[in-house]
């Protein structure tokens, strides 16, 4: 029998960190979770690590409850990356075929796409991913998978998708100081994808937006792969804060009341509805009517649509997304989202949930896990290996180890 794959996933949010691990058999088959963890995060700020501190307590405390839930102890992660900083480019690598008898191989595969690698990148910023989207043999275009066939001349068009070096190492820390590996860094909109999106609308052309606490990831798939990534620099929290400040109350209130009274849509509140409103400052309460909440909420969140539609423009798919748009991420639990959604796009849209997941699937259930679920299924289907250097063994990362095999153990 073939031993099973564990893999963790580490999704590292604005307002929460989330730690789900599973096992997976073999590529392709659905991946059980076994544990899930979730905690409070206080240490990022639009996606990027601002105090290693704070980062590390959050990553620990939903790793113990994970770890707990499952049984089973975590040595390494597949951890998410998310900022304004990434950014995405096309390129492209020309090989010859290496062998005699010009039958393309791994080898020539991998050389391509390190052809196409050789782009001109800041120093200050690092490749993340490099996505092969399309191979050319011999002038024949709209190869997706070249090996085995027979070419002197192998072209590759990738999308390359590269982040800040300083917010990459900082993430890096602060796993490595909650005592864990890096096995991979993965951008949180690709891991979206790959947790909310079905392979038939990878294929068909579809837009993927996943709605953050502090910034939203807009990917763009079509033909299989992802064609553009953009991460705007808004999400949930600004209509909170646009909440607060309008109804002037508490951010705490104002997160209430988006949740269980916000829509999207002023129109298609009532009149007569109100909600109660906790005032700044004091225990007076106010009752004011609901659709106040809607006038707020709707222009904000079309203003998050509209951004991500000009980013779909920019990629010249504007029109070429049969499968329309999803809209996954915490920030889509809001109500009227998917109509608001439909309006500015012009298209159909649907709510993005995990999906081919067994085993505790209710426990990472809901688009809120659309990230962490995805870096699972992610790193099930990738070879085991270390992102960058290897944690090297010293005081702290021994200290931390023993504590938490203390209080486990006690």
């Amino acid at each position: 029998m073939s031993r099973r794959k564990k893999t963790v996933g580490l999704d590292l949010g604005t307002s929460r960190v989330a730690v789900v691990i599973a096992e997976s058999d073999d590529p392709g088959t659905p991946v059980s979770i076994i544990g899930v963890g979730e905690s409070p995060s206080e240490g990022l700020r639009k996606g990027v690590v601002v105090n290693l501190d704070k980062t590390i307590a959050a990553i620990q405390a939903a790793a113990v409850t994970a770890e707990r839930m499952a049984g089973q102890r975590i040595e390494s992660v597949v951890v998410s990356m998310a900022g304004t900083h990434l950014w995405s480019q096309n390129s492209t690598g020309v090989v010859a075929v290496a062998r005699p008898d010009h039958e393309i191989g791994e080898d020539d595969v991998q050389r391509v796409v390190e052809a196409s690698r050789a782009i001109s990148v800041a120093s200050d910023r690092q490749v993340i991913h490099v996505i092969p989207r399309a191979y050319t043999v011999d002038g024949q275009d709209g190869v997706r998978d070249a090996i085995g066939m027979t070419g002197h001349r192998l072209e590759v068009e990738t999308n390359i998708i590269t982040g800040a070096q300083t917010a990459i190492q900082n993430v890096i820390k602060c796993v490595h100081g909650a005592g864990f590996d890096v096995e991979d860094v993965v951008c949180a909109g690709l891991a979206a994808g790959e947790g909310v999106l079905s392979q038939q609308e990878i294929e068909l052309g579809v837009c993927l937006i996943e709605i953050g606490a502090g910034t939203t990831n807009v990917v763009v798939y079509n033909d299989g792969s992802a064609r553009h990534l953009a991460v705007l620099p808004v999400g949930g929290n600004h209509v909170t804060s646009d909440i607060a400040i309008g109804l002037r109350t508490t951010l705490d209130e104002a997160e209430s009341l988006k949740l269980n009274y916000g829509h999207c849509l002023p129109e298609a509140i009532d009149h007569a509805e109100k909600v109660e409103v906790r005032q700044v400052g004091g225990d007076r309460i106010t009752a004011l009517p609901r659709r106040f909440l809607a006038e707020i909420i709707g222009p904000r969140m079309q203003e998050i649509f509209l951004m991500a539609r000009e980013e779909v423009r920019k990629t010249g798919f504007d029109q070429l997304l049969p499968a329309g748009v999803v809209v996954t991420g915490g920030g889509s639990r809001l109500m009227g989202t998917m109509d608001a959604a439909q309006y500015v796009f012009d298209t159909s849209a649907r709510l993005g949930q995990p999906t081919g997941l067994v085993g505790l699937a209710d426990k990472a259930q809901g688009p809120s896990f659309g990230v962490a679920s995805g870096l699972v299924k992610w790193g099930s289907r990738a070879p085991v290996r270390s992102y960058g250097p290897r944690q090297t063994v010293t005081f702290g990362n021994t200290y931390q180890k023993t504590v938490r095999w203390l209080r486990d153990f006690f």
